[in-house]
């Protein structure tokens, strides 16, 4: 279809988006306003059936919604799509869980319910489900990322058996999982299914408007997605800067960052602050050696064979990087998905009382606690500065230190004596000017 043809091209635009679970996620985001799916209810969407579905789904909607939906085109667009991604061979036909798994993936739900809807396709007659009742559900799953050619960023081909494997382990190893263990499992994000709750977050953040302002492009306030820098004070990034990874004086890709798709709460804003401080103490070593993922990782390593071998799919250009981009991402996410377990616990809440107050007192002196957070960033300003006077000056000792070397060699050079003809000399002060060069360059990188 023309009207497709053009979709996905313009899906093209979103390839320079930096993390590929957000990449997903919009571009699944565009295709899913296209076919209008974004109006379209779960209630309605399963009491369709196959043959004459499409047709019954956008009438529906075009009662609902009036002008918005387009009932010839919409059919034809979410028809072309389906045979995009169940049937690349177009054989003209494609499976009843296969349509339902597609439609319910980009329908308008809530992210649970959609889960256990999927579930309940599985299922046998006692709520139960086997590994290859799962595979299947998850092949059919994997496709739309597949097909936008993002498969390689949540774990290639052969993720299917290694996420039955996890979802299975995690369940404790039983033959049969229930719906409860299939929930519990996709709570945690798994790597090949990251990609579904990114979608419903950045549908949420559309229209979240936060009353700040980003400290690279001033943007106020930040519409969209907003992240909290929860190592430096004071640091807001808006959606359209984190994912083109602008750069900020003082801000480095590596601190954690707090995302947020609606406005922020006082508890929240206090929690962040306790954080920050928190990190203020800890040192480099202590980040890198607890890294936290947003996501639960899928080992794709010595798996057998998959459960369900896929059809071939066009094969699409895939960033070399997407795996780093992809841990990177989840390293950005981390905090979302533990904030909460993370204050939930006594002990820590008790911790990060003690670091607030003893990184208080050290500022304070005798004084005692500072009145206010803006007294804290002062003081921390005044120490940053201490710092860099200290390295300025200890730049200059060596600077000094080089130039009396510098001199030393030239007089040594110049006292020693020249059996040599003049030619020699020459030589001699070539060598004397190659270091001193050499000398020079080392002071510009001091």
């Amino acid at each position: 279809d023309p009207k497709m043809t053009e979709l996905f091209q313009s899906l093209a635009d979103l390839n320079d988006v930096r993390f590929s679970a957000y990449r997903t996620a919009m571009k699944l985001r565009r295709l899913q306003k296209a076919l209008c799916l974004d109006l379209l209810s779960m209630n309605n969407a399963i009491d369709a059936e196959i043959i004459n579905c499409l047709t019954t789904i956008y009438d529906n909607l075009e009662q609902d919604h009036g002008n918005l939906v387009n009932v010839p085109l919409c059919v034809d667009m979410c028809l072309n799509w389906l045979l995009n991604v169940y049937d690349t061979g177009r054989s003209g036909k494609i499976r009843v869980l296969s349509f339902k798994v597609g439609i319910i993936s980009l329908c308008r739900a809530h992210l649970e319910d959609k889960y256990r809807f999927n579930f309940r396709l599985i299922a046998e007659a006692t709520g139960f489900a086997d590994q290859r009742k799962l595979g299947l559900l998850l092949h059919d799953l994997i496709q739309v990322p597949r097909q936008l050619g993002e498969i390689a960023s949540f774990g290639g081909s052969n993720i299917i058996e290694p996420s039955v494997r996890s979802c299975f382990e995690r369940a404790g190893g039983k033959p049969e999982i229930e719906a409860a263990h299939f929930l519990d499992w996709m709570k945690q994000e798994p790597q090949s299914m990251v990609w579904l709750p990114v979608l419903h977050r950045l549908a949420a953040a559309e229209t979240a408007k936060h009353q700040a302002k980003c400290n690279i492009c001033k943007e106020y306030p930040i519409v969209g997605f907003r992240y909290r820098c929860l190592r430096c004070f004071n640091f807001d990034m808006c959606q359209s800067c984190f994912l083109s990874g602008r750069k900020a004086k003082g801000h480095k890709l590596s601190h954690p960052m707090q995302e947020y798709c609606t406005a922020t709460t006082s508890g929240e804003d206090v929690r962040d602050f306790a954080k920050v401080v928190r990190n203020k103490f800890r040192s480099k070593k202590s980040l890198k050696k607890h890294p936290r993922l947003g996501y639960l990782p899928v080992q794709t390593v010595l798996e057998g064979d998959n459960l369900e071998t896929p059809s071939s799919s066009p094969q699409q250009a895939v960033s070399q990087d997407m795996h780093s981009r992809l841990e990177l991402y989840a390293s950005r996410l981390a905090e979302v998905e533990q904030s909460m377990n993370s204050m939930s616990s006594s002990s820590d809440m008790e911790d990060e009382h003690t670091l607030i107050q003893q990184y208080c007192q050290s500022l304070g002196g005798d004084s005692g606690v500072p009145k206010s957070p803006a007294q804290i960033v002062v003081a921390i300003d005044q120490e940053q500065r201490a710092e860099l006077e200290a390295v300025i000056k200890d730049l200059e000792e060596e600077n000094r230190n080089l130039r009396m070397e510098y001199e030393r060699l030239k007089i040594q050079k110049q006292q020693q004596p020249s059996p040599h003809e003049p030619k020699s000399e020459v030589n001699r002060d070539n060598e004397l000017i190659a270091e001193a060069k050499l000398l020079r360059q080392h002071k510009g990188r001091l």
